[in-house]
């Protein structure tokens, strides 16, 4: 519950309580007189006191337990009438005498149901305190003020600053218990209350309570625990606050407050013990939980108990101020876990309910031990209640024990198991996050799986959230090799219905040379996402928690395949060259790493290799740091290159290096040089070298070029004879249906066989022709990354042969290499799609397609019967052997009709005449 919704709340309970209390005193009010003499602040507002004060309501009476008699002239608060206004209703004044000073506090009940006003009055230059200790209740109150004090509140009011300063503290002495002392129940030695003021503090009421003890378990289960007489947790304060900037809350936390308490009983060991705030309708209830871990007494059973405890409502009712006994209620555990070790069988399980009170979410975990398998079930199930949809997730796993089932060549099949979800879909961000962060056991086979219901419970929620109409389902694996020295966990989820998604989790550990106490050990987790639609592949995978003796290993590996429109091919190991210009959908890659220092010297490498559709790229970069205190050495040493194919293999290779010497973090000395190299052929070397020397600095540029250029260039292939080829070929020439079926033909079984085949054309097909050679309609300066003269490539007409063209409408496109095809300078290189749309073919036009004249068919048919010889054996015979008089004569009839319009089919002619020949033009 929110501090300031439950703050907000409470006060309108108590500002109701209030004005309903100031109402009740009506009559006892209604002839009391002003009393003169008094202060310009109280002249014609106070009243006469009180005779008497009726305990006809719950308020009135707790005032009668904390200050006493307030009718009793010897008192030092007395209760006086109080009317802040000719035409304000008449109120409750609680007042304070010292000397000739006074303290205000007065009560009006408003006009219909706007709630009372407050009203505070404190007369200048009073200084006085005054105790009240007679009873349960001390009260003690001190004021301060050099000016007349006047304040007023009402619900919904701006807050006032006073004027000057009191404090009031109320103090009860006795032990109180709510609940039955042979059942859950709560007791505390003492309550403390304080009430501040002042101009520099805001207005703040605090609630100290000393010495609580919470009773959670019920009887039987105490009993069944050992000892039901010890089930009462230790003693311990905690202090309640209220104020408008903070609302209502615990003074040392918000809505719940979690200490450490334990308890006497043998075998059990108290988890956490919580308090928690939150109110219901008619006032405040505290909820006191308790989570325990137990083992019963001669039983092979364990006991995980999470969130038992009591719900104690603080009525604020004109019947009752505080406890109400007849509504307390033992609460049903939140979570609850069991745990049966009984010789060969072990198994344990856990129950516990997600989210709010009565949301209708629950997590359950089970996990048994069968010797030669174990057997792990995780499910989550959402009601449908309040609205929400009915869902549940299991996730099942079975391993096989050690050495697993034998595959063969050192492989074992571990275990196995999958994922359902119904009403679910697959979070990808959520799911990337959990897997790249280290945390795939929480979905491939979970370890410990009952200890960690929550964390697993909560990774699943977030990872596959609620929702209809979807599916996931996933099967998943786990393959060891040599004796678990090598282990992969891998499962491919699937996101139904369309869109239609697949991710691929996984994790890869490798430990040498033993797996339970390895030099070596790595780890990847791996994810990967398919997608058909588009279509495309791509792979994530990041190293978590990896050493090569004892030295940290990091880094990450990215592959990704995209086709359609926006074609890439991107494989990465650390990362890319720092120009390169990240294709969308490629992310930010972490370096290979590896940390070679000792905590004294520092010493890190780091390195990358990259592959793109149109470049070759790596890197590597050491920098050392060996500084103590400000002073010591630190350098770096490292390199970017960059391979491209333009017209023949060439490089560029960029090298920086540096070493200084500190003193107190001041430099003192350093060297460095950052330089380029290019070639092969010519090669070129440029850069910068510079030394420092304390305040003397010297820089020496340096651009040199040497060697010659080649001396012929490779021939590129003559492209208009594979151009020919490719267009010649029967897979080329595509027959497209029109998607209005305009023939109206039905087609037998070998018709359809040949349509299939292409050996024939439906009437009214388009005709599509495509190649992947060359791009057309666009110049070109290269052909197979070799340079060529600029040429533009097109289709002309194509032609019958009759002579008569076909004309061509709508370009055909086909994803092509740019780097084959376009000459590109190094930044493109780095930055442009590892593939492009580009024209490959065309449409030819179906005008020249003509249809036949239409004509009536006959299509009237004869239908026959041919009856076989003893098909009818006439009538039975009765038993008197005479046969019944009459026999059966049947006349097969020959008819014939004429088929309906809606039963014919239309039959068109179509003129189709070869293609033979075709004309292709070269534009220079």
């Amino acid at each position: 519950m929110d501090p300031d919704t439950l703050l907000k709340t409470v006060s309108a309970l108590l500002w109701k309580l209030a004005d309903d209390a100031a109402r009740t005193l009506r009559d006892p009010l209604g002839g009391l007189q002003a009393l003169s003499g008094e202060h310009s602040a109280l002249q014609d507002k106070l009243l006469e006191p009180l005779a008497d004060v009726p305990d006809n309501h719950a308020l009135l009476r707790l005032l009668r337990d904390v200050l006493g008699d307030v009718t009793d002239a010897a008192s030092p608060v007395r209760a006086h009438g109080w009317k802040r206004a000719p035409e304000a209703a008449r109120g409750l004044a609680l007042v304070l005498t010292d000397g000739g000073s006074r303290a205000v506090l007065a009560v009006s009940p408003g006009p219909d149901d706007t709630g009372p006003t407050v009203d505070v009055v404190v007369t200048p230059g009073v200084t006085f305190s005054s105790a009240h200790p007679d009873g349960l209740w001390s009260v003690t109150a001190e004021a301060q003020s050099q000016d007349a004090w006047t304040a007023s509140f009402s619900p919904g009011g701006a807050s006032v600053t006073p004027a000057g300063t009191a404090t009031i503290t109320l103090d009860h002495r006795a032990q109180i218990t709510c609940g039955p002392a042979d059942g859950p129940h709560i007791s505390m030695d003492a309550l403390h209350l304080t009430t501040t003021a002042s101009p520099q503090v805001p207005f703040a009421v605090e609630l100290g309570v000393l010495g609580f003890q919470a009773a959670v378990l019920p009887p039987a289960l105490s009993s069944f625990l050992g000892d039901s007489a010890a089930t009462t947790t230790h003693k311990t304060d905690f202090a309640v606050l209220a104020s408008r900037a903070d609302g209502l809350r615990f003074k040392d936390g918000g809505a719940r407050l979690e200490l450490p308490v334990s308890l006497n009983l043998p075998g059990v060991t108290a988890r956490r013990f919580a308090l928690e705030l939150d109110h219901d309708g008619t006032g405040v209830v505290l909820r006191p939980s308790l989570s325990l871990f137990a083992k019963p007494p001669a039983l092979p059973l364990r006991a995980d108990l999470d969130g038992l405890g009591l719900s104690l409502p603080f009525s604020f009712t004109r019947d009752r101020i505080g406890v109400d006994p007849v509504r307390i209620a033992a609460n049903f555990p939140t979570g609850m876990g069991i745990e049966l070790a009984a010789g060969p069988v072990a198994g344990c399980g856990a129950v516990q309910q997600r989210g709010e009170a009565g949301s209708g979410a629950y997590a359950g975990v089970l996990d048994i031990d069968l010797g030669v398998v174990r057997v792990q079930a995780i499910g989550l199930l959402q009601l449908p209640v309040n609205g929400k949809q009915l869902s549940f997730l299991v996730l099942l796993g079975a391993e096989f024990g050690y050495p697993g089932i034998q595959l063969s060549f050192g492989f074992a099949l571990d275990a196995v198991g999958g994922l359902v979800g119904v009403n679910r879909r697959v979070d990808e961000e959520r799911l990337r996050g959990l897997i790249l962060d280290g945390n795939a056991d929480r979905v491939l086979f979970p370890g410990n799986a009952v200890a960690r219901a929550d964390e697993i419970a909560g990774s699943l929620e977030a990872c596959f959230p609620v929702a209809r109409g979807r599916f996931v389902i996933g099967p998943m694996v786990r393959i060891t090799w040599g004796g678990r020295i090598v282990s992969l966990s891998a499962a491919l989820i699937v996101d139904l219905p369309d869109p239609v998604r697949a991710f691929l989790v996984g994790r890869l550990v490798i430990a040498l040379p033993d797996p339970v106490v390895p030099l070596i050990r790595l780890q990847a987790n791996v994810f990967g996402k398919i997608d058909p639609g588009v279509p495309s592949v791509e792979l994530l995978a990041t190293l978590t928690g990896s050493r090569i003796v004892g030295l940290p290993v990091a880094g990450e590996f990215f592959l990704l395949l995209r086709g359609g429109r926006d074609a890439v091919f991107v494989l990465s190991a650390g990362g890319f060259h720092p120009r390169y210009a990240r294709p969308p959908g490629v992310p930010q890659l972490q370096r290979l790493s590896m940390d070679l220092g000792n905590g004294i010297i520092s010493l890190r490498a780091e390195a990358y290799l990259a592959l793109t559709s149109n470049s070759l790229q790596f890197g590597a970069k050491l920098h050392l740091d060996a500084v103590i205190a400000g002073c010591g050495v630190e350098g770096y040493l490292g390199l970017d290159a960059l391979f491209v194919w333009e017209p023949t293999l060439s490089f560029s290779v960029h090298v920086y290096a540096g070493v200084a010497v500190l003193a107190f973090g001041e430099r003192l000395a350093s060297i460095g040089l950052d330089f380029t190299l290019e070639g092969p052929a010519p090669w070129h070397a440029f850069g910068t070298g510079t030394i420092s020397v304390l305040f003397w600095d010297v820089s020496l540029d340096f651009d040199e070029r040497w060697g010659e250029l080649p001396g012929a260039s490779p021939q590129a292939e003559d492209i208009l004879p594979l151009l020919r080829d490719a267009l010649a070929r029967p897979d080329a020439w595509t027959a497209e249906r029109s998607p209005a079926d305009r023939s109206g033909l039905r087609y037998t079984d070998a018709a359809n066989g040949s349509l299939a085949r292409g050996e024939v054309a439906a009437p009214d097909a388009t005709f599509r022709v495509s190649q992947k050679v060359v791009p057309l309609e666009r110049p070109i300066t290269r052909f197979h990354r070799v340079g060529v003269p600029g040429q533009t490539w097109r289709i002309t007409p194509v032609e019958r042969a009759t002579d008569q063209p076909m004309d061509t409408f709508g370009p055909l496109t086909q994803p092509f290499v740019p780097g084959e095809f376009f000459a590109m300078t190094d930044e493109e290189q780095l930055s442009r799609p590892a593939f492009e749309d580009c024209t490959s073919g065309v449409r030819l036009s179906d005008t020249d397609v003509q249809m036949g004249t239409r004509h009536l068919v006959d299509e009237s048919y004869e239908t026959g019967y041919k009856v076989e010889p003893d098909w009818f054996t006439g009538f039975p015979v009765p038993d008197s052997g005479k046969p019944l008089p009459g026999a059966g004569a049947f006349v097969l009839e020959g008819f014939a009709r004429l088929a309906r319009a809606a039963e014919r089919a239309d039959r068109w002619r179509a003129a189709q005449r070869p293609i033979d020949t075709m004309k292709v033009e070269i534009l220079q």
